[in-house]
């Protein structure tokens, strides 16, 4: 693909200045090898939907509750 203007993008940003980064010199290799696992940023079309970590425009805590009253339903049965 291709960053122009009039195009969607795509992007995750990942902070590698953490204690498992350290130590390596190509931060593809970082991502790759050293457990990347959560994004800082990331944009899709061109919208953030995660910034710091955190996904845009989600109630995490309604989330929570919901799921666990699923979850209350469906071992009571």
């Amino acid at each position: 693909g291709e960053l122009a203007v009039g195009k969607q993008a795509d992007l995750a940003l990942f902070k590698l200045d953490e204690l498992r980064f350290s130590g390596s010199h190509d931060p593809l290799s970082a991502l790759l090898l050293c457990g990347a696992d959560r994004a800082d940023r990331v944009m899709i079309a061109g919208q953030w939907r995660v910034i710091d970590g955190q996904v845009e425009g989600l109630d995490i805590k309604q989330l929570i509750a919901d799921h666990s009253q699923a979850a209350r339903e469906l071992i009571q049965g």
